[in-house]
């Protein structure tokens, strides 16, 4: 395996593992939050906001999120764990940038 590892100035750690025979890519992020991090008030609330991330953003409808990644073939999809919280696309490998835009807006930019 090729896996790098690259910690960029704001803090985030990002792993990279080029496989270029490969047509399509994998991008993950995950978020140190969990059902761990939560009150017992709170239970589910990791999974709650998990789903509404994919409800529309500052720019994109839930509809608009959700075709623009089908509309390249790709597969938007997101999961909680007790320690954190991901999101994650798949796509061809020229889609990558959409894939990036679409769950960096998700994160950033909900309207929850």
């Amino acid at each position: 395996m090729s896996v790098r590892t690259t910690t960029l100035p704001n803090g985030m750690t990002v792993l990279t593992d080029d496989m270029p025979h490969l047509e399509s890519a994998s991008l993950g992020i995950w978020v140190k939050a969990g059902s761990r991090s939560e009150t017992e008030a709170e239970h589910g609330i990791s999974h709650v906001l998990e789903h509404m991330a994919f409800k529309g953003t500052k720019t994109r409808s839930a509809l608009d999120i959700a075709e623009a990644i089908e509309n390249v073939g790709g597969d938007l999809n997101a999961a909680t764990s007790v320690e954190h919280t991901g999101y994650f696309a798949r796509v061809l490998k020229e889609d990558v940038a959409l894939a990036g835009d679409i769950l960096s807006d998700i994160l950033q930019n909900s309207l929850f």
